[in-house]
Formats: structure tokens, sequence, C-alpha cells
């Protein structure tokens, strides 16, 4: 076959292949603007029955109006050669109306030199199955999409080879709190869903042994960590070749908590039931029982789940109530009523207990098919029924006996009433007219006592809890008063919670009163004056104090005693000394005003105390009424005595004291009367007792200090200006106070002068200055040191020997380590054994100075008597010898005296080079004060020591004296 021939068949295939897919063929001739049409397609459009010449235009009449500018569109590129291929979908309408979509696909054959297209040859092909399959698809994904995306149960679809989410609804995204793009394309893992890695095992475990899931239940989170309760259900589909799952998340949560509520109620039920000793039962008429609780069981004495009783009254009703149970039951079923009965069962121990049965009918279609309801083991409330009956009938017996009488006191309206007992107790019969009904309770009071009543009453409603208990006077009927104790307790309550109703008993307690009075008033009062005793003194004295605090006036405080008491006493016998002490007292009582007060402490010792005074000349206004009364003669029988008194007294606040110590003042002022001459009174002196007590605060507080080691010696040095050595240190004191810091010796020296303690803190400060001349001893520095010691220290007659064994513990130390410095005060009194002391001293080279000189008497006697070695110029004339001629003349006079005994000088308190230089020219070569070095601790003076010179002007002045 030839070519041509070949091309031919193949062009008759292509045609008639062409044919059976129902297309036909076109070619467009743009030239001569010529549409042919070819094949059986363009039949049913009777296209085919026009000329050639019309079928162009009727062709495009037949396009629908809406798809006109899209095939324009589509073949513009074509005609201008930009490209050759061409296709395009549109609809047309055939012969029967009706409108087809086609398939319109050419190719340009031909172009001209610029490209522009001279003929277009292409087939068409009806499509309208095609469009209309398309159409449903897509109408179906928009109802599944739709269905999809409105479903309220979170859904998706998960990949099964990663677990990747394809797609999710937005319940999903909501559940989650995430949006669609944080979670597609990412897994259940990595979005951390689920509560635990369990529930996704649980889920692929349960889907690859099934195929399948239907509502499992699995637990999800939330973002905010919130757990959700649902049912979840996968099935599998084939989505791109792909193998994945639907799957649809039932949230379950509400469902689960409404579940989890009537659950937590029901056990709720069942607890109430059991602790109540409620059960529920059924029965079928004819039948007997068909449901019972297991409360029911344990009622009967049976194992829950045992077979009912069919013949159970036969077999748990008593005989005594067969019949009661039987009339309930056929009532009920007769008349279709409720019924309730209290009867006694048969337990299967064979033990009687009382149970209460409560049943209803269930009617349907006119006729009662069963009964059900609920009984109720009352057993131990009707036994406490009877116990109850038999305490009563007891409880009334005891009454009886105890002679107490019942009362009903309604507290809405205040009306009381009460039993027989109660009535007489008032003083009225049984039978009397006027004892019959309530009365106002107020009736049943006197009237000073109402306010306290009803006192008692408000605080009884407002805590009902506490019993109601109070005491009062009751005016008898036929007249007279009785006491009588009333004891209640509320037993009733309006809706409001307020008491209404209070029950409650009396009981006649005149006698214990009246006893009581007396008992009181013998622990009160002296048995021989009727006069306050002391416990009635301590109250009466509080209550007058804090009226003092509250008025602001004073009160006087007087302690009185009888003078000339005990011979009186020893001459004429007791009893004539007690006469005389009543009618005392009794004259004590009239010259005193009526808010005043006095009592007997014992013995012929009284005490006044004199309220809302002004000042101390009322006080004394009224004590010497007091001690005139006192003074007039006393008979006693044929005789007359006369005594007088002794008072002391003190006015508070002034003497801001407590009340024991009041009194121990008013007696100390009592002496000081009685020292005085007697017949006298004398006020105490607080502002001396406050000092007094002031002192003995601080002398504790130092005693303290030197317990706990607060206190340490300072080394202040002293030097010889003209060689430039040290010559040795004076030891100071100081107190490392916890609060206040490092204090000098003028802050609490003074403090210690005169009391127990100045020797005590003289023995330490010996002490502690051996203790450190044995530290500069074992460091090779021979530094002797000077302590103060205090005259009462000095003065006494062992301080040479107690010297002498403290210096005993140091045998290592030299002859003249340690020194003494003494006052002029200190050498003044007791002369001549402190002389003796000093000598004594010297023997043991302990050197002796006298410290301050020129600032006391400045006695040439007792410079010329006592064994010194150096006199040291007090610091005061040292820092004005300068600028004041008498104290320069004073500072020369001093050197010249030290000159003439052969003692040395040390001149204190230089604080300027000047000052030394002088010194120097006077021919004073010792000194001590801050221009050489302030006193300072131990170590520190060590260092000192080592660097110190002599200031230049002073070498220099020595230097010119020497020439």
């Amino acid at each position: 076959m030839d070519p041509l021939q070949a091309l031919r068949q193949r062009e008759q295939e292509l045609l008639t292949t062409l044919e059976a897919t129902g297309g036909g063929r076109w070619a467009w001739d743009l030239r001569n603007h010529q549409l042919s049409f070819y094949g059986d397609f363009y039949c049913p459009y009777g296209l085919l029955e026009l000329p050639h010449r019309q079928r162009t235009a009727y062709w495009r009449s037949l396009q629908h109006p809406d798809d006109v500018a899209i095939t324009t569109e589509q073949l513009r590129p074509v005609l201008s050669g930009k490209t050759k291929r061409y296709e395009v979908e549109f609809r047309v309408r055939n012969s029967a109306g009706c409108w087809r979509w086609v398939l319109v696909r050419g190719r340009t054959t031909a172009q001209e030199g610029d490209g522009r297209a001279l003929r277009i040859v292409g087939v068409i092909v009806d499509i309208t199955e095609r469009r209309a399959t398309e159409e449903a698809l897509r109408a179906s994904e928009a109802k599944y999409n739709t269905i999809f995306h409105a479903l309220p149960n979170p859904a998706g679809i998960t990949r099964m080879a990663d677990g990747v989410f394809l797609e999710v609804n937005p319940a999903f995204c909501d559940l989650l709190g995430l949006t669609r793009e944080a979670v597609v394309g990412r897994t259940s893992q990595e979005l951390r869903i689920w509560a635990s890695a369990d529930e996704s095992s649980n889920l692929m475990q349960v889907y690859q042994r099934e195929g399948k899931v239907n509502k499992l239940p699995m637990l999800a989170q939330r973002r905010d960590g919130g757990l959700v309760h649902g049912l979840m259900s996968a099935y599998p589909v084939p989505i791109a070749d792909e193998e994945c799952f639907v799957f649809v998340f039932h949230d379950i949560t509400r469902e689960q908590r409404i579940y989890n509520e009537l659950q937590a109620s029901n056990s709720l039920l069942q607890q109430a039931g059991r602790l109540a000793r409620l059960g529920v039962w059924e029965d079928l008429p004819g039948r007997g029982p068909v449901y019972w609780s297991d409360v029911c069981y344990e009622i009967h004495g049976l194992p829950p789940g045992s077979p009912l009783p069919r013949d159970y009254v036969q077999r748990h009703v008593a005989p005594a109530w067969h019949d009661t149970f039987r009339n309930a039951l056929r009532q009920c079923i007769r008349q279709r009523v409720e019924w309730n009965v209290e009867i006694e069962i048969v337990r299967a121990d064979g033990r009687l207990v009382w149970m209460r049965a409560l049943g209803e009918p269930v009617v349907e279609h006119g006729r009662v098919v069963r009964i059900r309801g609920v009984m109720q083991d009352i057993d131990a409330s009707k036994r406490a029924q009877a116990q109850v009956r038999e305490r009563e009938a007891l409880l009334s017996l005891t009454l009886a006996a105890a002679s107490l009488g019942r009362w009903d006191w309604d507290l809405q309206t205040g009306l009381i009433q009460g039993d027989v007992c109660w009535l007489a107790m008032r003083g009225f019969h049984a039978d009397d007219q006027d004892a019959s009904g309530p009365v106002p309770w107020q009736h049943c009071a006197l009237a000073e006592d109402i306010p306290k009543i009803a006192r008692e009453i408000d605080h009884h409603t407002r805590h009902s809890v506490t019993h109601f208990d109070a005491t009062w006077r009751i005016p008898q009927h036929g007249g007279g008063v009785r006491w009588i104790r009333n004891l209640g307790k509320t037993v009733a309550h309006d809706a409001m919670g307020t008491p209404t109703r209070m029950l409650g008993v009396s009981m006649d307690v005149t006698h214990q009163h009246e006893h009581q009075e007396q008992l009181h008033r013998l622990a009160h009062h002296d048995s021989l004056t009727g006069l306050p005793n002391r416990v009635l003194l301590a109250r009466c004295l509080a209550q007058a104090m804090e009226q003092a605090r509250t008025l602001g006036t004073l009160l006087g405080v007087a302690y009185l005693d009888l003078d000339g008491f005990k011979p009186v006493n020893d001459e004429h016998g007791h009893e004539a000394g007690d006469h005389l002490l009543v009618v005392a007292a009794n004259r004590l009582t009239r010259s005193l005003r009526a808010t005043d007060c006095v009592a007997r402490l014992g013995g012929d010792e009284f005490v006044i105390l004199l309220p809302g005074l002004h000042s101390y000349t009322d006080c004394e206004q009224t004590l010497r009424h007091v001690m005139e009364g006192l003074a007039a003669p006393y008979s006693l029988g044929n005789e007359s005595v006369t005594v007088t008194a002794s008072i002391g007294y003190t006015l508070y606040p002034q003497d801001d004291a407590d009340a024991d110590t009041l009194l121990r003042h008013a007696d100390q002022a009592m002496y000081h009367a009685k020292r005085a001459g007697r017949n006298r009174f004398f006020q105490f002196d607080a502002a001396s007792e406050r000092e007094a007590q002031q002192v003995l605060a601080h002398t504790a507080l130092l005693h303290l200090a030197l317990t706990q080691n607060q206190f340490e010696l300072y080394l202040q040095p002293k030097v010889d200006m003209r060689l430039g050595t040290v010559i040795g240190a004076e030891a100071l004191v100081r107190w490392n106070h916890p609060d206040k810091g490092l204090l000098f010796p003028g802050s609490f020296l003074p403090q210690m002068h005169g009391t127990a303690l100045e020797s005590i803190f003289g023995a330490w400060v010996v002490d502690t200055a051996l203790d450190m001349v044995m530290v500069l001893h074992n460091r090779g520095l021979v530094v002797p040191i000077s302590v103060n010691i205090a005259a009462p220290h000095l003065q006494q007659a062992n301080f040479a020997d107690w010297l002498a064994q403290r210096m005993a513990c140091h045998p290592q130390l030299p002859r003249g380590s340690l020194r003494i410095e003494i006052t002029e005060t200190a050498a003044l009194y007791n002369l001549e054994p402190v002389a003796h002391t000093l000598l004594r001293l010297r023997d043991m080279g302990v050197s002796t100075a006298l410290d301050d000189f020129g600032t006391g008497y400045s006695s040439l006697t007792y410079l010329r008597r006592l064994p010194l070695e150096t006199i040291k110029i007090d610091q005061s004339f040292v820092r004005g010898m300068q600028d004041d001629a008498g104290d320069l003349a004073i500072v020369q006079g001093v050197i010249g005296l030290a000159r003439s005994f052969d003692y040395r000088v040390i001149a204190e308190g230089v604080e300027t080079v000047a000052q030394g230089s002088m010194l120097l020219q006077m021919g004073c070569d010792l000194a001590q004060g801050y221009c050489i070095a302030r006193p300072m601790p131990l170590e520190d003076f060590v260092h000192w020591m080592e660097h110190w010179q002599a200031p230049l002007p002073w070498q220099q002045a020595t230097a010119a004296l020497s020439s």
C-alpha cells in the first residue's frame, strides 16, 4: 500500500472513531469567512439542513448568550497566532429546544506571514452527561462539606500511615481551641489531644483488630488542661490511593457529669436510706413481695439477695399485728389509698423489733396492679420513747421529792404558769382563785430584780445553747420574800429561729442565800468591830484607785496604829481591850465621810481610805479630825483611859505604786510618826522612794552587766615628756552596752557609789588589771598599770590582805607592776587606818598616787602623814593654766609641794603640745592626756607603744633646758 493510500485509510479510521463517540468535525476558513460542519453530530441541531452560507450564522445563534463571551475570549489568542490550540466548553440549543453542553477542540493548520490564523480545524463532542455527572459530584461535595462543617461533634480525616490530620471540622477546632490550619498536617501526639498516650494506643489497637471503631470511650484534653469525656467512632476510607479513616468524637462531658451527679445522688439516697434504716419494697397482690432493697433484708436479719418470703405475714409479722397489717393491705387494694402502720416484726434470729411500713397503690387501667412503699427500722426510737416515759415518771417523782416547781414560760406573750409546787413557792394554794391561769412574769419578781432577769432572758435567747439560770426574789402572796433559783431551757422557736417557749424548774434557795450572805459578811468583815477586813479592803482599795485615775483626784491611804493600846490591854485584860477597839472603830466610822472606808487589819492597826481629795491638806484635815475623835477618854468599867493614834499616809497617784506597795508606804510613814513622838501623822516621801528604787534598778542592771562581761578596761599611757618614754598606764573602764554601744564611766560609775556593788566592781578592776599586766609582762613589756580604788573599798580593814591574795595569783610579776590611785575623799576620812593600809601596800611594792589633787581639801596634813608616791594635778587646772592666772598658780604650787615632799607629779588632761611644753618649763616632766593618746584596748596599747615618739617641741624644750 502506497503512503497516500495508507494516509487515507488512517483518516477514515479516525473519522469512524469520532463518529463512534458521537462527535463531529468542523473547519473554519478565515480568509473566506466560511465555517464547514461534518458528521451526524449536527443533525439534532438542524444545521445540515441549511444551505452552506447560512450555517455559520445559524450555529452562532444556537450558542447560549452567557457563553458567548467565554468562547470569544478563548478564540482571540488563536486568531492572533499566539497559540495554535483551541479548546472551550459551552452550551448550544438543539432542535428540541434543550441546551446541550459541547466540548470544542481545534488547531490552526494555516497561518499568514505574521502568524495570524488562516484555517482552523477541529472536533466537537457532546459532554452533557459528563457535565451532569460533574455537577452531581460538586453538589455531593457541597452537601458533604456542609454536613461535615455543620456537624456538632468533632470530626475529621486521618491518614493511617502516619496519623496526620487531613481534614477537621470546626467542632474539632473548637474542642481543642486551635485553628484548622494549626491542626491539618499534624498528628494527635504533636497536638497532645489525648489525656495520655494510652488513649491513642488503645484506639489503634481496636481499629486494627476490628477494622473500625464504634463508640470507644476516650478522654481528650483541651489546651487549658480541661478534660473531655467522649465516644470515638472511626471507619476506613481510601483517599488518593491512601488508606485513611473518618472519625467522629462524640463529646459526652455533659452526659458524664449528669451520670456522675445521678450516681452521687443515688449513692446519697442509698446512704441516707441506710442511715435512716429506710428500705424500699414492692408487692404484687396475690403473690407477695417481689422486691426488697438491702435495708429491708437488714431489718429482717436476712442476707441481701436471699429468696423473698412468700408468706411474709405468717413468717415475719408478730402474731399480735397480723390483723393490723392485713387490714392495711386490704384497704389499700380495695379503696386505693395509702397506708401507714407501726408494727412489731420477727427477725430471722427470732428477735422482735419495731418497724414502720408505708405503702401506696399503683393503679393501671382502673385496678391495683402492685403496691410499693418503704419500711423503716424504728426499734431504737420506740425503745427510746419508752425510756423517756419511764424517765418522765421518775423525774416527776424526783421533782416532788426535791420540792422543785415546774413552770412553762411563753416568751412571746411574757406569760408564765406552773405546777402546785411552783404556786406554793409564791405563797399560793392550789385552790386559790388568784393562782389560776398564767400571769405576767414580772408579777413573780421584785421590781429591783426585773432588769437583771430581763438581761438573763436576752442572753439566753441569743445563746440558746446555754441554760437559763437566774436567782431572784419572789414576793409572797401573804407577805414576805423568798429567794428562788430558776433553771430553764428553750424548747420551741418560730420560723425566724426566735425562741418562743421555755420550760424549767424553780427551787427555794432562801436558806442557802441567807447562809451565803452570812458567810460573805464573815469573809469580808472583822468579827470584832464589823469593819471591813483585809479581803474587802483590797477590793475597796482597787476600786478607789480606779476612781482616782478616772476622775483625776487624789486617794489618801492612811495606816493607823493606836498609841498606848498594849498597856491598856495588859492591865485591864483582853475583854477591856476588845471593848476599846469596838469603841475606837465606831469613832473612826463617825469621823469619816460616807464615801470613806476604814478597815481593821488586826490588833490595834487600821487602814483608812480617803477618796476624792484635791490636795494633801484635805487629807491632813480629815486625819486631824480622826485623831481628835480617838483621843477622847474611853470608859472601861469604873476607870477612864486615853489612847492616841500615830498615822502614816500616802497620796495616790502622786505615789504611783500598786495597792500592796501603797499600804507598805503608809505603814513606813506610820513608823516615822511613831519615832517622831507619836500622836501625829506623817506623809510618805514618794520622790525619795522612787529615787531609791531607781538606784536599786540601776545597781541590778550594772551587776548583770558585770556578770555578762560587758565591762572592759582601756589603758591610757603615762609618759615622761623629757625622756620620751612610757612610764605606765592608767586603767579606765568602759561599758560595752548591748543597746547603747560604748559608754564612758561618768554614765554609770556614780550609780555604784555607796552601794555594795562598788567594792565588787573594784575587785573586778584589780583582777582584770593584774591579768593585763601579766599579758604585757609575757610580751617583754614592763608597764605598771594604775587602778582607781573607791573610798569604801580602800577603807575596808582587810583591804591590804585582800590585795595581797590577788597579787599572789601572779607570782611572776615584779614589784611595782600594780599601782593604785585614790581621791582626797578616800584619804580624808579615817586617816590613820588608811595611812596604815597604804604603808602595808608600799611594803608589798604597790605605790599610791593621789588623784585629782587640788579639787578637794588639799590638806598639807594628809600630804605629810600619808605614804604617797605621786600627786596627780587635776586636768581642770592643766586645761586652764594658759589662760587663767589662778589655774597657773595652782599648777605651780602643786609642782612645788610635790618637790617639797619628794613626790612625783603627773599632769592629767594634757590635750595640746603647747600645754606639755609649758609643763616641762615648770619642771613637770610626767603627763597623760589626749595629746599623748586616748584610752585604748590592750592590743591597741601594745601597738601604740611600738610607734610613739615625743612631739618635736617637747624634744626641743628638753634640749633647751638641758643646755
